[in-house]
């Protein structure tokens, strides 16, 4: 029997699927293979940048550049701190050292002796003025001394004519009442030139030379710093007028608001500590003198006075500030010496030592700390207990680090 040409065509598709899926086949094999070598590709660029960067991040120095830079390690541990309380406040000045003159008569400034920001003793002028009220004032004080010296004459010689008989007591008594009613007033007008500021030496002068000058100087009451001047010269001035404001800079006074809570950890005569951000780096020292009766029903806060020595002149009244108090109590904390902490812009740096190897391997890390108490920080994160840190010589690797990135 013969066979046509065209009796089983699906044969040939048959054949031809069967080549059609080999081929795709191969390609996805193909394509999977390809796919598989460019992922262990990029896992092995990923592992070799890790290793690479795991590498950077140590710092490495030989013992012998150890022992030559004096690297000192430490264990990171528990150590007993001094608990402390940290308030805000201002710097103010010491109102027990401070003295707003003015006069005590109008008059006219003649003549300015202190310059704004200068220093002055205790009596040393500051400016002379001419007052019509003070020469009144002294003429009827010469005046009254000169009535009263006829006073005296005449009732001295009441006294001996009346011993003689020669008048009675009616008369004398007559001169003695002229007397004292002068005497009186002489001492009234002595007094008022008194109030109005003239001191003993110059009533003495003014009795000596029977002359009368409308000269008035100003004296500084108090030495310090003219730290207001609130006159020209030529200036017509009031009693009511604050001319200059002294003040002895030398110790201030913090006032910090502590909260109420705390109240009970706060006492008078505890030392502070006194930080302001003019000089974040230094602290000054300072006392409790007082703490107030009351408490500020809006803040609920106390009030609590600091005397601080300013002795450097480096402090400045109105200035914001920290306060840190230490109450007594102790607790352990995770510390570290504060040779150990590096500033690295405002980041806080250790440097960490890794035993792993025999060449001496330091790691920088970023910590968290705590304030400085008594030469420690306490550690709020970034270190366990026995770690190995850098406590001397940081600053070397910290100059490694530096140049390992500049040559990067």
């Amino acid at each position: 029997m013969k066979i046509g040409k065209n009796r089983f065509p699906w044969i040939k598709f048959i054949f031809l699927a069967i080549f059609v899926f080999g081929m795709l086949g191969g390609c996805r094999d193909h394509s999977s293979n390809v796919n598989g070598q460019e992922e262990k590709r990029k896992v092995m660029e990923k592992q070799n940048k890790d290793k690479e960067s795991e590498e950077k991040k140590w710092i490495r120095l030989s013992p012998e550049a150890q022992k030559e830079a004096g690297i000192k390690i430490e264990e990171v541990s528990f150590h007993p701190l001094e608990q402390d309380i940290q308030i805000p406040g201002t710097i103010q000045i010491n109102e027990n050292q401070l003295a707003h003159v003015g006069t005590r008569i109008p008059g006219r400034i003649t003549e300015i002796s202190a310059a704004l920001g200068e220093w002055t003793a205790k009596g040393s002028p500051l400016a002379s003025m001419d007052s019509p009220e003070l020469g009144q004032a002294q003429s009827e004080y010469l005046n009254a001394k000169a009535k009263a010296f006829v006073a005296e004459k005449a009732y001295d010689r009441a006294k001996k004519l009346l011993e003689g008989k020669v008048i009675g007591r009616a008369e004398f008594q007559r001169r003695e009442g002229d007397y004292i009613a002068t005497k009186t007033e002489g001492q009234t007008s002595r007094e008022k030139l008194r109030l109005l500021g003239m001191t003993q030496e110059a009533l003495e002068d003014l009795e000596n030379r029977q002359t009368v000058q409308p000269q008035f100087t100003i004296f500084s009451p108090l030495s310090g710093k003219v730290i207001e001047r609130n006159v020209t010269l030529g200036e017509m001035v009031e009693p009511s007028k604050t001319l200059f404001t002294i003040a002895n800079l030398s110790r201030l006074w913090g006032i910090a608001e502590l909260p109420e809570q705390e109240l009970s950890k706060v006492k008078k005569g505890l030392l502070a500590k006194v930080s302001v951000n003019a000089f974040p780096k230094e602290s000054f020292q300072g006392r409790i003198t007082y703490i107030s009766d009351l408490v500020d029903p809006v803040t609920r806060t106390v009030k609590v006075r600091v005397e601080i020595d300013n002795s450097s002149g480096r402090l400045k009244p109105q200035m914001f500030a920290s306060f840190r108090v230490s109450t007594g109590d102790t607790e352990k904390k995770l510390t570290l010496p504060d040779s150990a902490v590096v500033l690295e812009g405002d980041k806080t740096i250790v440097f960490i030592l890794n035993e792993g190897t025999k060449e001496g391997k330091f790691e920088k890390r970023e910590v968290l700390l705590g304030p400085e108490t008594q030469g420690y920080y306490p550690v709020l994160s970034g270190l366990k207990q026995g770690e190995k840190v850098v406590t001397k010589g940081a600053f070397v690797l910290k100059s490694e680090n530096l140049k390992g990135l500049m040559e990067e």
